[in-house]
């Protein structure tokens, strides 16, 4: 029997995680072979360590966390939340993908055979599995409802990030409904843990929330930190700086910028590591860096504000 390991991308945030654990649940209750094939067995897997916003999530429904995969190499995969190589886990190139359920922009993935695919512009990866689960008349636990919910509002800030849309709002309400939860108070428990920072290294908070990308020869990377409490970083801005340093060095990255994203205020603080990044920054933003900072007022999308304009500049170069 053939084993399919459902995962997200290598540095899996609270949508990736319960995205693969939910979908895992609607491909053993679904009657019908999405993926080409009906018996097989499935295997959730993380390419790497929660985040503590999703270790609490995960704590708060009582679900346990899957365990972690160090490489996909000769694995049958099915990709949740990410569509690309560079977000992929370590041995992509040498899995043979059998789906992908994604939210993102197109990544020039390669497969040998026809592959289950499905994506929409929609604000969570969540939102579409809870769409996958009412158009097949599937119902949904309290616990599942709680989960999926969960992600929506994390990958939403709590449905007032671009990304959001009129379907994403339906989706909470509904899940709202099954889960009993209550979405407001839901959201401030998971902003607060989502914003600690204690225990947390420098170098270990600017790779958190970390995704590659590639622009004809150019490879650069965008760090997010998405937080109530913006100051409790700036306090520690020459750390941060030193560990954006070495990040860049160890990835190779040609540019690395880093957003640290005001939930509260709707802003970010774009983080300039050198005049490489001063150059491109202040040319696609049409923003002046002071103290080595260039302050983003409404922004708080990487995948829909930031990424977008530096992948259409980069591309023409």
């Amino acid at each position: 029997m053939k084993e399919i390991i459902i995962i997200g991308h290598k540095t899996p945030d609270t949508d990736a995680i319960v995205t693969s654990l939910i979908f895992a649940r609607f491909l053993q209750k679904i009657k019908k072979p999405i993926i080409g094939f009906l018996n097989f067995k499935i295997r959730v897997a993380s390419p790497s360590p929660l985040n503590k916003e999703t270790k609490f999530v995960l704590k708060y429904f009582k679900q346990k966390a899957p365990p972690i995969i160090k490489s996909l190499s000769d694995k049958n995969v099915f990709l949740v939340d990410h569509g690309d190589y560079e977000q992929a886990a370590p041995g992509i190139k040498k899995a043979n993908i059998v789906g992908v359920l994604d939210h993102h922009k197109l990544g020039g993935l390669k497969t040998v055979s026809p592959i289950f695919y499905r994506a929409e512009p929609i604000g969570s990866s969540s939102t579409i599995l809870a769409k996958m689960f009412l158009e097949n008349n599937l119902s949904l636990k309290k616990k599942e409802a709680g989960l999926l919910l969960s992600a929506i509002l994390s990958d939403t800030l709590k449905l007032t990030s671009p990304t959001t849309t009129t379907e994403d709002k339906k989706i909470v309400q509904f899940l709202a409904k099954i889960s009993k939860e209550n979405i407001n108070k839901l959201a401030k428990k998971m902003f607060e843990v989502k914003s600690d920072i204690t225990g947390i290294s420098p170098d270990k908070l600017v790779a958190t929330d970390y995704k590659e990308f590639k622009a004809g020869r150019t490879d650069f990377a965008i760090g997010v930190w998405e937080t109530t409490s913006p100051q409790k970083i700036f306090q520690i801005k020459k750390d941060i700086f030193s560990a954006l340093a070495k990040l860049k060095k160890k990835r190779k990255a040609d540019f690395l910028f880093f957003a640290l994203i005001d939930i509260l205020e709707k802003n970010s603080t774009l983080f300039i590591l050198g005049e490489k990044e001063k150059g491109l920054a202040e040319k696609i933003f049409k923003k002046k860096t002071k103290e080595n900072l260039i302050f983003l007022p409404g922004v708080v999308s990487r995948k829909k504000q930031i990424l977008p304009p530096l992948l259409k500049f980069l591309e023409k170069k």
